[in-house]
């Protein structure tokens, strides 16, 4: 004997169970695109680091034609009362500093294990060169253990998604299953 819920609701198990292994591999899609993105990322990281490299190499030439270090030339120009000395020093020290973030940041990010990567990258994203590197992006799909990493966590995010979406949809339904279902009072009697 056919149980008529049975096959009323199948189709819904069907939808269900499809929806589930959609969120899933959508998941995995989604998050294996990181490693390609970070490899992106790095290459502009580093493209960046050797400019601001070139650009210390020159102002050490600089300081070393007036007989100083890098950073006493600095202070030198800091330490003027003239406003346009004065600017100058101020950029050099603030090239000085970029330099040695996005040189550290580099660093740490291709000496890290896979594991650790995603945490020093947000630890240390620069935002104009992580925008650059999101608007030139170029999806694909890594073949390595590191991006097999990703889309398996990304199959249990998307797993957990959809889970607490067919679930808080679940809820909606019965809600607005049970105000239908309750009657309405009469205010006269």
């Amino acid at each position: 004997m056919l149980d008529k819920n049975a096959l009323l609701l199948a189709p819904v198990r069907f939808v269900d169970s499809l929806l589930d292994r959609i969120c899933a591999v959508l998941g995995a899609l989604v998050f294996a695109q990181f490693p390609q993105y970070l490899a992106q990322y790095i290459q502009r990281l580093g493209g960046h680091v050797d400019e601001a490299a070139r650009n210390m190499e020159k102002y050490r030439e600089i300081a070393k034609d007036v007989g100083k270090s890098l950073y006493q030339y600095s202070q030198h120009l800091l330490n003027s009362k003239d406003p346009a000395v004065f600017k100058t020093g101020q950029k050099i020290a603030g090239d000085l500093e970029r330099y040695n973030q996005l040189a550290d940041a580099l660093k740490e990010l291709q000496n890290a294990p896979a594991y650790k990567k995603f945490f020093i990258f947000v630890r240390h994203v620069d935002f104009d060169i992580a925008r650059g590197a999101w608007e030139s992006f170029t999806p694909g799909l890594p073949v390595t253990l590191e991006g097999a990493a990703y889309a398996a966590v990304g199959i249990v995010v998307g797993m957990i998604l959809y889970f607490c979406l067919s679930r808080l949809v679940i809820i909606l339904v019965k809600k607005i299953a049970g105000r239908k279902q309750k009657p309405v009072m009469n205010p006269m009697g």
